[in-house]
């Protein structure tokens, strides 16, 4: 005799296989897109960034969503590629021109490997089998090079197709980001206002923190390649240009570039000029780093400047270069949950 279900276990059953349903078409659809995901990212982070733009474009000038969306993605694009083509130029030309010196002052190059062998003679470390070592090392170190080189060559089809849909997906997002919101806000558990409260503060520390740290680096390359100009070096654009890059890397980033720099000078002969521009990039960087970019992107991200300090940190170890701006989005999302928090335990 067939007894049915207990009508307490029904709902229950429903609900269990619904979820492990769910669950698992899930788990497949991340696997589909998995290779994907840093397109996903940097789309969304570009939508986000792109958004003013594209809102002054549809509801100030009440052009349609594609043209809106189009010209938004023209816009920016042109905007990103006119001073990195300039840039790129003027460093194609100061790199020949700093391979010419080298080629062209053989003998200056020797007389830096003997001030060295010298410096390293007095301090006891013996340069007896330094040459060999050397010659090995830059051996392996082309051999790399090269192998890298034709890897990036080869992948160059790759990168130029991750580009084009990167684009199309952040032209997507422009074009649908209120039915993606409307879409997420329908099936998650907070209340709309909590969602909004959320979703605006992302945006926000997002965007700011996108326009804080491009503006860093445009005054941290002008600073470095007035400095290196002023010191005497032959190729400031590329060194001020790597110097606005290194910019990035927290802590350490900038002294990857001047160090080497100053002490080429100093055992060349020239001390005066490498400890100027040791001096001048430290004394800029502490500028910089105390009082200009915590007013840039600090004040813009309503974050103090140490929240900001190890939200990249950490941003940057858990995912790479986009942690510069997921890091602090997640320390202010994470402010922005505890007081949501707060206000539930006092309700």
């Amino acid at each position: 005799m067939k007894t049915g279900l207990p009508a307490t276990m029904r709902p229950v059953l429903i609900v269990g296989t619904t979820l492990s349903i769910v669950v698992g078409l899930l788990f497949l659809l991340f696997r589909i897109l998995q290779p994907f995901l840093f397109i996903f990212l940097t789309a969304f982070i570009l939508s986000v960034f792109l958004n003013p733009l594209f809102a002054y474009l549809h509801q100030r000038l009440r052009l349609p969503k594609t043209v809106s969306a189009t010209l938004t993605i023209f816009v920016s694009i042109l905007v990103m590629s006119i001073p990195l083509s300039i840039i790129a130029t003027l460093l194609i030309r100061e790199t020949g021109d700093m391979l010419a010196f080298i080629q062209a002052n053989a003998g200056t190059r020797n007389e830096l490997v003997q001030a060295v062998y010298g410096y390293l003679n007095q301090w006891g470390i013996s340069t007896q089998n330094f040459e060999f070592e050397a010659n090995k090392y830059i051996v392996t170190t082309l051999g790399f090079v090269s192998t890298s080189l034709t890897a990036i060559l080869s992948q160059t089809f790759g990168f130029i197709l991750n580009g084009f849909l990167t684009l199309l997906v952040t032209f997507y997002f422009l074009m649908h980001k209120e039915t993606i919101i409307h879409y997420v806000t329908g099936i998650n558990l907070l209340s709309q206002a909590d969602t909004e409260r959320l979703t605006s503060r992302a945006t926000e520390v997002m965007t700011a923190t996108i326009r804080g740290n491009f503006i860093v680096i445009a005054i941290q390359a002008v600073l470095g390649g007035v400095g290196f100009a002023i010191f005497g070096f032959s190729s400031p654009v590329l060194l001020g240009a790597l110097y606005g890059l290194a910019s990035l890397i927290p802590v350490v980033g900038i002294t990857l570039v001047w160090f080497p720099a100053a002490a080429y000078l100093i055992v060349t002969g020239n001390l005066v000029s490498g400890i100027g521009i040791a001096a001048w990039c430290i004394i800029s960087n502490l500028f910089m780093d105390n009082v200009i970019s915590p007013k840039i992107v600090a004040g813009e991200t309503r974050l103090h400047p140490l929240f900001i300090l190890f939200g990249v940190l950490g941003g940057v170890q858990m995912f790479g270069l986009f942690g510069i701006v997921l890091g602090p989005t997640i320390v202010a999302l994470s402010f922005v949950a505890l007081e949501m928090y707060r206000q539930l335990l006092n309700k």
